[in-house]
Order: structure tokens, then sequence, then C-alpha cells
């Protein structure tokens, strides 16, 4: 095969005790069956890129996806919009947002206990949290590349709550939805704790969750049309690896919006 169209389902990319690699597992298995080249989206780490010795990995980002929708519903030049990064292993993909758009940066340390399992949203093994930013009375934005079970999640939207955040918006590359999590969603929705959740159709979801008020889907099946195109004649990925200029002209027009809505 020329091709594979995937999203990585392994997150594991560090050992902890006699636990498997299984993202390097997965390159070893993909790469026996005779793939040589790769496209996913938004992988959990770059180390993950490592896992491979012969097969090419192109990882596509939905960022641009996330912020057209974004746009749809915040004014992207707003004073009162921040950049919070759900726990550290997430800094990079929300710094990339903060960058693209001026915004200021915040961070969630999380501390958990690794001797519990999670297995729902509220059921999960965080113990504590601390935030490193401000966010009173602010638009709050949030990325991450997959949302599970939820409990992570949840429990950075209550904790931003409690600390005063106005709207709080969380953007999921992977958004699995897992167990009762859409219900515990649409329950944090009613409470007024959480506004509004940005996901792609990389992962396939019925009305279930589509028609909820606080879901809000971005299409990234475009994105990867392109780059299978591009891929199959030969020609370069760079513009659609680099979010960097239809990012600035996404802010250009909505800043345009915003101008002549005054």
């Amino acid at each position: 095969s020329d091709v594979c169209s995937s999203d990585l389902y392994a997150r594991q990319h560090k050992k902890k005790g006699r636990e498997g690699l299984t993202a390097a597992r997965l390159g070893q298995i993909l790469e026996y069956l005779g793939v040589a080249r790769l496209i996913t989206l938004d992988l959990h780490s770059k180390e993950i890129e490592n896992s491979f010795n012969r097969l090419r990995v192109e990882n596509l980002h939905a960022s641009y996806q996330i912020l057209k929708i974004l746009a749809q519903i915040e004014d992207l030049q707003s004073e009162e919009l921040v950049i919070i990064s759900p726990d550290t292993g997430a800094i990079d993909r929300n710094k990339f947002f903060s960058s693209s758009l001026k915004k200021p940066l915040g961070l969630i340390y999380k501390e958990r206990d690794y001797s519990r399992v999670s297995y729902t949203a509220r059921d999960s093994n965080i113990i504590s949290i601390r935030l490193l930013g401000e966010v009173k009375d602010k638009i709050v934005f949030m990325a991450d590349d997959m949302l599970g079970t939820g409990g992570t999640i949840l429990k950075a939207i209550a904790a931003l709550k409690d600390k005063g955040a106005r709207r709080i918006i969380c953007a999921v590359s992977l958004p699995f939805f897992n167990g009762p999590a859409i219900e515990q969603f649409e329950e944090a929705y009613r409470d007024n704790i959480l506004y509004r959740v940005i996901g792609t159709n990389a992962v396939y979801h019925d009305a279930d969750l589509l028609d909820r008020e606080w879901y809000l889907n971005a299409e990234v099946d475009d994105l990867f049309a392109r780059s299978i195109y591009r891929i199959h004649y030969n020609l370069s990925l760079s513009s659609l690896m680099d979010n960097t200029k239809i990012i600035k002209d996404l802010l250009e027009k909505n800043s345009k919006r915003s101008l002549l809505e005054k």
C-alpha cells in the first residue's frame, strides 16, 4: 500500500514501569503490513513519529478548521479572549493558538493519582488542579488532541469556572465521548459550566451528539482529501501542513467583519 489514512488510537509514547509502547507497536504492525505512508490528525505527541523506521508520517492539523468555527461564535480580536492549556502535555498545541491569535496563554496543572484508573468523566484520577494565568471575566479557549471519557476536560472547565471564567470553549481534534460522556457534558452545559465544544468529523458521531446545542462540528475530510491528492500526484504538502498563512487571512477577514459590525 502506498498510503494509509488513519487516526492513531495509541497515546502511549512513554514507558511507565513495564507498560508497552503501543504507539511503537502500531508502527511495527503498519510497516509489517507494507504501509509506506501514514496520514494522521494531531498526533498526541511528536515522539510518536519516532516509532516508525521506514514509514513516512504526514501529521495534519485541524487548527484552521477549528478557528473557522470559533470565529463564528466569538470575536477572535476580543481582548477578553484568553488561551488556556488543559495540561502540560497540550502546551505546544495551545501555544500555537496563543501565538496565532496573539492572546495570553495560561496553564492548568493537574496532580493525578496513578494508582486509580479513569473510567468515566466523574471517576477520573485527578486529585487537584492549579491554574497559572488569569481567567476572571474572560472567554477561555482550551484545545486538546483527544477526548475519551472527558474527565480531564470537565474537571478543567469546573476549575476555570470557579476562577471566574465567563465562557469556556473547548476544541478537541478527536472527540470520542466514551461511555456516558455526552450526557455528562450535557449536564455541564445545562449547569452553565460549559459553553461550547468544537470537535472534528475525524471521529464519526450520530445525531445524539451532533444535535446537541453545545457541540460544533469542524469538517476535516477536505483536508485529508487534498493531502491524499497531493501525495498521489507527488505535489508538495507544505501549504497544508503549515496553517499560518490561512489563519492570518482568517484573522484579517474576522477583523474587517468586526469593524463593519461596529
